[in-house]
C-alpha cells in the first residue's frame, strides 16, 4: 500500500513538473514573439536561441521557432543567418509557406537565384510524412482486402484487383514520399554563412586556382571533407574546394547554432 502511494506521489510530482515546464516554455515563446513584434529584434533573437537549445526542443526542433528566429535575424541586419534559419524551418516543415516566402525575400538581395523545381512545388503543397504515412495505410488496407477476397472468402476478381492496386499504389506513395523528404539528403547540405563570397578552389589550398565564387546564403552540397577544406558543389553544379569555416551544415537542427 505504501509503495503504491509513493508511486502515485512520484507520478503527481512528475506531471506537475511537466506542466510547469510546458507553461514556462509557452510563456518564453510568447515573450520572444512580443519582443519581435515590438521592434526589439535583438532580445527576441537571444530568446529564440535559448529556446532552441532548451530540453523541449533539443531533440525535436520547431519549424515555427526557426522561422521566427529567421525573422529576428533579418530584422537585426543578418540576412545570411536568416536564410539558414528559414531553410531549417522548411527542412522540418516544407509546407510552411511563410518561411518559403521569407527565404525568397532574403535571397533576392543576396543575389542567390530562387528557382523552385518540381520537387519544391510538390513539397509546398503536401508534407512528405503525409505521403509516407498515408501511402502505408492505403497499402496495408489493400493487402488486407487482397487477402480477404483471395484466401478467406470466395474469390471475387474485382475486389482482388482493387486490393492489389491499393497495395501497389499505397506503397508507391510511401516510397515517393521518402524520396521527396528533404531530410533524406540534409546531412550532405550546407549554407554559405560568411559575409563575403568564398572562392571555389581547384585543390584544397589558398594558392589553388579559383574556379568561381559562391554567394552568401547559397545552398551547397558537401561531397567530401578534408580537414579545414570541404569539396562541394554549388547550385549551378560547379564543384570545388572551400574552407569549412565558410559553411554551416543544414543539420543539426536540435541546437541554436
Amino acid at each position: 500500500m505504501k509503495t503504491l502511494l509513493f508511486l502515485r506521489f512520484i507520478l503527481v510530482v512528475f506531471l506537475c513538473g511537466l506542466c510547469r515546464l510546458t507553461a514556462s516554455t509557452t510563456d518564453d515563446i510568447a515573450s520572444a514573439n512580443q519582443s519581435l513584434a515590438s521592434g526589439h529584434a535583438d532580445d527576441a533573437l537571444n530568446s529564440y536561441r535559448m529556446l532552441l537549445v532548451s530540453p523541449q526542443f533539443s531533440k525535436d526542433a520547431s519549424p515555427e521557432l526557426w522561422y521566427d528566429r529567421g525573422l529576428a535575424e533579418e530584422k537585426t541586419g543578418d540576412p545570411v543567418a536568416a536564410s539558414l534559419s528559414f531553410r531549417r524551418a522548411l527542412l522540418l516543415d516544407p509546407t510552411l509557406a511563410p518561411a518559403r516566402e521569407a527565404l525568397a525575400s532574403v535571397l533576392g538581395p543576396l543575389g542567390v537565384p530562387v528557382t523552385p523545381g518540381w520537387r519544391d512545388q510538390i513539397l509546398a503543397k503536401v508534407h512528405p510524412e503525409t505521403l509516407i504515412l498515408g501511402g502505408a495505410i492505403l497499402g496495408w488496407l489493400g493487402a488486407l482486402v487482397f487477402v480477404i477476397f483471395f484466401v478467406l472468402v470466395p474469390r471475387k476478381p474485382a475486389f482482388i484487383a482493387l486490393g492489389l492496386s491499393a497495395f501497389i499504389l499505397g506503397h508507391g506513395l510511401s516510397v515517393f514520399g521518402t524520396f521527396l523528404d528533404p531530410r533524406r539528403i540534409a546531412p550532405n547540405l550546407g549554407v554559405i554563412t560568411t559575409k563575403s563570397s568564398p572562392p571555389l578552389r581547384a585543390t584544397p589550398a589558398d594558392s589553388a586556382t579559383e574556379q568561381g565564387k559562391i554567394s552568401p546564403g547559397s545552398l551547397i552540397t558537401i561531397l567530401s571533407r578534408n580537414g579545414p577544406w570541404w569539396y562541394v558543389v554549388d547550385g549551378s553544379g560547379q564543384p570545388g574546394w572551400i574552407p569549412s569555416t565558410t559553411v554551416t551544415p543544414l543539420l543539426p537542427l536540435s541546437g541554436g547554432s
